[in-house]
């Protein structure tokens, strides 16, 4: 609904108030002025009848009846008279007009609250539930490959051409804005050769910055490299349509001792979101991406924060990044080598470091949310 439609509505409410106390007005007006009137011709007729006898006979009678004399005039003006009642006609006339605009109005209001509420009801449907388990299935494994800044909000169904009505928020834009993708279908496709994995978006808009934007007749791509094409295949065989053959393994694996299985990356994961999710940072900070761990340092770390309205609004990349408890007792994101960034001004950080306070937590909540990795000051 229009934001202008109720100040219509109250306006055109207003005039039919005004309108209504001012025929009835016009209305009391005229009656008294016909109520005069005609007293006005009953005291005249009285008065003729006395002054003349009756007679005798109905022939006496009709020789006696005088010629038809001229009504006499009353208090009443005819002119004013025939202006109240032009007046009251029109303003009749106004009136109906007045109110078909408003029932107009109100029956677009309606129109328009109507279409509101299927929308809303279209909304509320509930995801089926093999599309729920497909769209968890595809964030779990983005998310074990550390790709956590894309969150699917729903999609309608699921055929052999794809997800169909698809919405994603996308938090992993290049200066840490949220992108959000409304698409009538989307596409899964997965190079087996080099591990890529892209997913193409097609009919629909995206919105940057507050800024919507058409999607092109060849679509928006989202393309994730260096991925496990095995487990995605594997686990979303409905949805990946793979191409290619993978690799034979190498012993010169490109896999380094430090690198974490998904397995034991997605608990990492799970135990920084319970950590900073009452750290009290302003930002909220969110762990978005690691490769690995060495000796209590988390390696090649992406950081997100977010203000109360859940908009990012800063970052951080860095080499290493560990949980720092000092001998006062508190504790810290302990930054190393690397780049912050906070609304809109970007700092390096070098090799001493950057600590990043997390003033609600205790040594102890620290500890435990860590397992015991966390580095003494």
């Amino acid at each position: 609904m229009r934001p202008w439609l109720p100040l219509i509505s109250v306006a055109a409410a207003a005039t039919i108030v005004w309108l209504g106390v001012e025929t009835r007005r016009l209305a009391e007006l005229a009656g008294g002025f016909e109520r005069e009137a005609q007293l006005a011709q009953a005291q005249l007729a009285r008065a003729h009848l006395t002054a003349v006898p009756a007679p005798a006979t109905p022939a006496a009678a009709m020789a006696a009846a005088p010629a038809p004399a001229p009504v006499a005039s009353t208090d009443q003006d005819p002119v004013a008279y025939a202006q109240m009642a032009l007046e009251l006609a029109t303003t009749r006339s106004q009136l109906a007009a007045v109110t078909k605009l408003l029932e107009q109005r109100n029956a677009e209001a309606e129109r328009r609250a109507a279409a509101v509420d299927r929308d809303n009801a279209a909304n509320l449907q509930p995801v089926p539930e093999g599309v729920r388990r497909c769209l968890q299935s595809l964030q779990d494994c983005l998310r074990e490959e550390g790709f956590t800044a894309y969150r699917f909000l729903g999609a309608a169904r699921l055929d052999g051409e794809g997800l169909h009505e698809v919405e994603l928020l996308d938090t992993a834009g290049a200066e840490f804005g949220a992108t959000f993708l409304s698409a009538a279908r989307m596409t899964a496709s997965l190079d087996r050769a080099s591990g890529r994995l892209e997913l193409r978006f097609f009919d629909g808009h995206r919105t940057v910055a507050g800024v919507r934007e058409a999607i092109g007749a060849d679509g928006f791509p989202l393309v994730f490299a260096e991925v496990d094409g095995r487990a995605i295949e594997a686990r979303l065989p409905y949805l990946v349509r793979a191409e290619g053959q993978y690799p034979e393994p190498v012993a010169d694996d490109r896999r380094r001792p430090t690198d974490l299985d998904p397995i034991s990356r997605r608990q990492w994961f799970d135990r920084f979101d319970r950590l900073l999710a009452t750290a009290g940072t302003n930002p909220r900070w969110r762990l978005s991406r690691f490769r690995g761990l060495d000796r209590g340092d988390f390696l090649d770390v992406e950081l997100v924060g977010a203000d109360a309205r859940n908009r990012v609004v800063a970052g951080a990349h860095c080499a290493r990044m560990a949980v720092e408890v000092d001998a006062r007792g508190v504790v810290s994101l302990w930054l190393r080598s690397g780049v912050l960034q906070n609304e809109g001004v970007e700092s390096s950080i070098n090799a001493e470091g950057y600590r990043m306070l997390l003033p609600n937590l205790t040594p102890k909540q620290a500890t435990d949310a860590m397992l015991g990795m966390v580095v003494h000051k």
